[in-house]
């Protein structure tokens, strides 16, 4: 009896590491960690579409579903008397692979699976050929909070396809997949922050592509020249925390809005620190935090987004720090309350492993001024004296009253003939 149940054990055990080892390192598409999820839950739910397994069927997403169908339908129609076998045809060899992309096993069936395969992608591929042929269905894109909401919801982390789903039905309706890659980076331009860097792809880097999310994030980066100082500068390890922004400026540092063609392309140069300008709207913190934990699941180093919000994090405690860098023009607060963009940055990097290994130089370099005797008395000069427009005016009193009794007695020693 006793080795029947170590026999039963092992065997089970066994077929679990063997299912294991075959499909976990082919997963692409992740469930957000519980530990982010938590610290703001609406950021990483899509609010009008579900794409992929991981959201689909609820409730308030089912609208869209009727939608899908109407998409495929108008697709459809560009292809001279196709049905959707054309669809089904092409995406029925993918399903297993497409499956195993997903960390978390699905419920549905394979007929379900590879039907959504179909409807999601085709939607993503109608939607973006209305867009850019100005063709526009009237119900979707009725109303701008719609198709703004849409164009959100296709760059969250769990609600994403296998981006070879993606490329397979555009390869299908337009021929040039290249041109694919051109036209989702135009589409998203302006939702993601700063300028992107036009990463070339050929027919084997697109197979490293994992999903929408993935190819936008892969086309934000540093600018080249920025790439090439921090590839050449000696490593100063992870970089040690700075002070905030309002401090700073009290130990003679100023800050300018930076002209750089990205959103990672800060520099300190005498005593000057540069930050290209970010705009802070309602739907910020919604993609920094899916692009974040994107990052977390890569291995590879520098993660700019995490750093770059790790940076901000610094510089920026409370609204008195937002106020000074919206004054300078880095920050443009949409937000209207400088408080809630403090809060924001603040919480970006809870529970959030990273360094600040990209601005390791920056760091160390602002540090080294700060900490210089010089500018440190001055910090606590204008800290404590002058933190104020009127302990200014009061020092300026007082002067003037010492500078008055300095004279009066002058002139009683010395009086004139």
């Amino acid at each position: 009896m006793a080795d029947e149940i170590r026999i039963t054990v092992c065997t089970r055990i066994e077929e679990k590491l063997q299912a294991l080892s075959s499909t976990f390192s082919e997963h692409t598409i992740f469930r957000v960690p519980r530990q982010l999820y938590e610290v703001n839950e609406k950021a990483y739910e899509p609010e009008i579409i579900s794409i992929g397994p991981y959201h689909r069927g609820k409730n308030h997403l089912k609208m869209m579903e009727v939608h899908k169908v109407r998409f495929l339908g108008m697709l459809l129609g560009r292809t001279n008397g196709q049905t959707a076998e054309l669809f089904v045809a092409a995406l029925r060899g993918m399903v297993e692979k497409a499956c195993n992309c997903y960390s978390e096993s699905s419920t549905i069936s394979t007929e379900d699976f590879l039907e959504m395969l179909v409807l999601d992608g085709c939607f993503i591929v109608e939607f973006i050929h209305q867009l850019l042929d100005g063709n526009m269905d009237e119900y979707v894109f009725r109303l701008e909070s719609t198709f703004s909401g849409i164009l959100h919801d296709l760059i969250l982390f769990e609600n994403q396809l296998p981006f070879f789903v993606l490329w397979e039905l555009f390869g299908i309706m337009r021929g040039n997949e290249r041109n694919f890659v051109k036209c989702l980076l135009v589409l998203f331009h302006d939702k993601m922050p700063g300028l992107g860097v036009d990463v070339v792809y050929d027919n084997t880097s697109i197979r490293s592509v994992k999903h929408l999310l993935d190819l936008l994030h892969g086309n934000w980066l540093p600018s080249r020249e920025v790439m090439e100082d921090y590839s050449q500068a000696p490593k100063d390890g992870n970089g040690s925390f700075i002070r905030s922004a309002t401090e700073l400026k009290e130990a003679g540092i100023r800050f300018k809005k930076g002209e750089g063609s990205s959103l990672f392309d800060i520099t300190f140069r005498n005593g000057v620190l540069e930050i290209p300008m970010i705009e802070i709207t309602d739907s910020t913190e919604r993609l920094f935090r899916n692009v974040i934990v994107c990052e977390q699941f890569e291995e590879k180093n520098p993660k700019y987004f995490t750093e770059f919000a790790k940076f901000m994090d610094c510089l920026i405690n409370s609204g008195k720090d937002v106020e000074l860098l919206c004054h300078c023009g880095i920050i443009e607060n949409w937000l209207g309350n400088d408080e809630a963009v403090a809060t924001m940055f603040n919480r970006l990097g809870d529970n959030v492993c990273a360094s600040i290994e990209f601005y390791a130089r920056i760091c160390n370099d602002v540090n080294e001024h700060y900490n210089a005797v010089w500018n440190k008395r001055m910090a606590s000069l204008r800290h404590n004296y002058f933190n104020t427009p009127w302990a200014f005016i009061s020092f300026l009193a007082a002067a003037f009253l010492l500078l008055l009794t300095f004279l009066q007695t002058t002139f009683t020693i010395f009086p004139r003939h």
